[in-house]
């Protein structure tokens, strides 16, 4: 008789281990610190192109597109800079995209290149 409690509350902790470490671990990722600079970096720029992607396949409005985007590329530029990494030369300091030699202004962003 014992048996089938001992069984069925097993179970119920089984069963609720499954449904809820979805939520537990999802919190776990958004409380840790982000990892190293290096998987910051990766990620904003992986954002950037998910970003791009559906902007340009009209799941996103232009607005959002222009907030989401400065907002990434700032996480990829803080990342960078932390890791020690250079300005390239032919890339905007804003948002990172490459620009023509000699522009004053960056054609993404629209950012002054001086």
């Amino acid at each position: 008789m014992y048996a089938v409690y001992i069984f069925g509350s097993i179970m119920a902790v089984l069963v609720a281990a499954v449904i809820f470490a979805p939520l537990i671990e999802g919190r776990w990722r958004e409380g840790k610190g982000g990892g190293s600079a290096e998987d910051r970096k990766e990620e904003a720029l992986a954002n950037l192109r998910e970003l791009e992607f559906e902007y340009q396949t009209g799941k996103v409005s232009e607005g959002d597109y222009a907030t989401l985007r400065a907002r990434y590329a700032r996480h990829a530029l803080a990342a960078r800079d932390e890791l020690g990494e250079s300005l390239d030369s032919a890339s905007c300091p804003s948002c990172g995209s490459t620009v023509k030699e000699g522009a004053k202004f960056c054609s993404a962003c629209g950012g002054a290149l001086s």
